[in-house]
């Protein structure tokens, strides 16, 4: 999996991810609806919290049938982090959630609060702690916002998608050029589909 001569990323041991159990038991919390959304965006396309918060409509592309119906669609941008182009085939929970949000959004930021102003991080870190906090009442678990990210990672590798798939929807390895390009990202999606429903 890791070839190259590179080693195990440091963030997957296992206090450093979100396990799929905590996605599952945190996104049916009774947190508000602003805070699940973004915990699944995050967990299911492993897109870094600042990208996510600063999503615009024009960011998204829909594909739709004969009938208009939506059946795909992408996200495309350019990440703030890492300075590398974003190109993320969502999964149906994802396009689900962000054509609410395109639909119900005022301005043209997807996650904005009541004054439709973008949230920020703070906002969604207040509630991901205090969900490990319910998830752990009896011991002191404290998980940091980057290990969504590295979820989505262990999750699509313990499901054989290969890691450079995995990289490319992630934008991992910015030091260095990308020297591929993944249009399909089935192995992602299927996965995703079919475990995290």
């Amino acid at each position: 999996m890791y070839s190259l001569n590179q080693e195990k990323p440091w963030y997957l041991s296992d206090e450093w991810y979100v396990t799929v159990e905590e996605f599952d038991a945190i996104r049916r919390m009774n947190f508000p609806k602003d805070f699940i959304d973004f915990f699944e965006i995050a967990f299911r396309t492993g897109l870094h919290e600042k990208d996510i918060l600063n999503l615009k409509k024009e960011n998204i592309t829909l594909v739709k049938d004969e009938n208009n119906n939506i059946v795909s669609g992408r996200i495309y941008g350019s990440s703030i982090k890492f300075k590398t182009p974003i190109n993320v085939k969502l999964d149906q929970k994802s396009l689900s959630i962000l054509t609410n949000r395109m639909e119900s959004t005022k301005i043209e930021f997807l996650f904005v609060n009541e004054l439709n102003h973008p949230y920020s991080i703070l906002y969604f870190q207040e509630y991901f702690y205090k969900a490990f906090e319910q998830l752990y009442p009896d011991k002191k678990v404290c998980k940091h916002m980057y290990s969504i990210r590295a979820g989505n990672l262990k999750f699509l590798e313990s499901h054989n998608v290969k890691y450079f798939e995995i990289k490319f929807r992630q934008r991992m390895n910015t030091h260095d050029p990308v020297h591929f390009y993944m249009e399909d990202q089935s192995a992602s999606i299927n996965a995703i589909n079919k475990y995290l429903k």
